[in-house]
């Protein structure tokens, strides 16, 4: 994989990491109402951006395909936030982690391509240092068993936004696409948070400074970023660069909260870096084209 590639995989990374942080500051905000006003600032930014730099259009086709990409990754929170209300956090985010797994099987069963050794031993030792972070806590006998499938769907529906996104962005710009995703991510949220009655405009002055950044940073700089990758690097490659969240999000909360770092953080931690070096080092991307960021 090109050093530019690994450079913006790495940004994105780090900055979808924040997310965590930034939440910390909005105890008071439901998480539905977090995501949604995430993924419209995102939106609204990037609709701003085009507005002084035109960025083209989208085909009919691919219009439709994105509507449908915002959906499932407005579902994708839904159902990863309604998780954490049902089952352990340690269940809800492991399950919603597995978008490489659902990747790797589609992209192996159902577009009927090749595995890659390296591709697949990373993801397992990345997958298995993810479980060792949250201390192998699975309890799907006594746990709830609907908060375990909603979260295992809300990785479900990440590796479909992933799969799909892979397609348009084949022909579409990528601040074209993810303009649009996240409106209709916002759109669903909207819709869901209504549903449940989630108070959308109560907040501060004070949280709205983190929801913006929340838009800004983890979504439009890091997601975006997936979003560009995608057209270069295998879903499944991108799909597992996010295992590696948990990892800089306790390193960044040891450094500003203090928070401890555990024996489990340190060595699952090891093992994430250790599976997505693999999964990423000897990956080649196409030809990087002229492409509107």
């Amino acid at each position: 994989m090109s050093l530019r590639m690994v450079i913006l995989l790495i940004v994105a990374l780090v900055s979808v990491s924040l997310s965590s942080i930034f939440a910390r500051y909005l105890p008071d905000v439901p998480a539905v109402v977090i995501a949604f006003w995430r993924m419209t600032t995102a939106g609204c930014l990037l609709w701003g951006f085009s507005a002084v730099k035109p960025q083209g259009a989208i085909s009919r086709i691919n219009a439709q395909k994105t509507v449908l990409a915002g959906i499932f990754l407005g579902l994708h929170f839904a159902f990863f936030f309604g998780a954490l209300k049902l089952t352990s956090v340690a269940n809800a985010t492991i399950l919603a982690t597995m978008a490489p797994v659902f990747t790797a099987l589609i992209e192996r069963f159902g577009l009927k391509r090749s595995w890659n050794r390296d591709v697949l031993t990373g993801l397992i030792i990345a997958v298995l240092g993810a479980m060792l972070i949250q201390g192998f806590e699975l309890n799907f006998p006594q746990g709830n068993r609907l908060g375990n499938l909603l979260a295992l769907l809300s990785s479900l529906w990440m590796a479909i936004v992933l799969l799909t996104a892979e397609q348009i962005r084949r022909e579409t710009a990528t601040i074209i696409y993810s303009r649009l995703v996240y409106t209709v991510a916002g759109i669903t949220l909207l819709l869901v948070a209504v549903a449940f009655s989630a108070p959308v405009f109560a907040f501060s002055a004070r949280d709205f400074t983190w929801l913006f950044l929340l838009g800004l940073i983890p979504t439009v700089v890091g997601h975006t970023s997936f979003s560009y990758a995608v057209k270069y690097v295998r879903p499944t490659i991108v799909a597992s660069v996010p295992l590696g969240e948990p990892v800089i999000a306790s390193a960044l909360a040891w450094f500003l909260f203090r928070e401890p770092l555990t024996v489990n953080v340190v060595l699952g931690g090891a093992l994430v870096l250790t599976g997505l070096y693999r999964i990423t080092k000897r990956q080649s991307v196409s030809d990087f084209q002229n492409d509107n960021l």
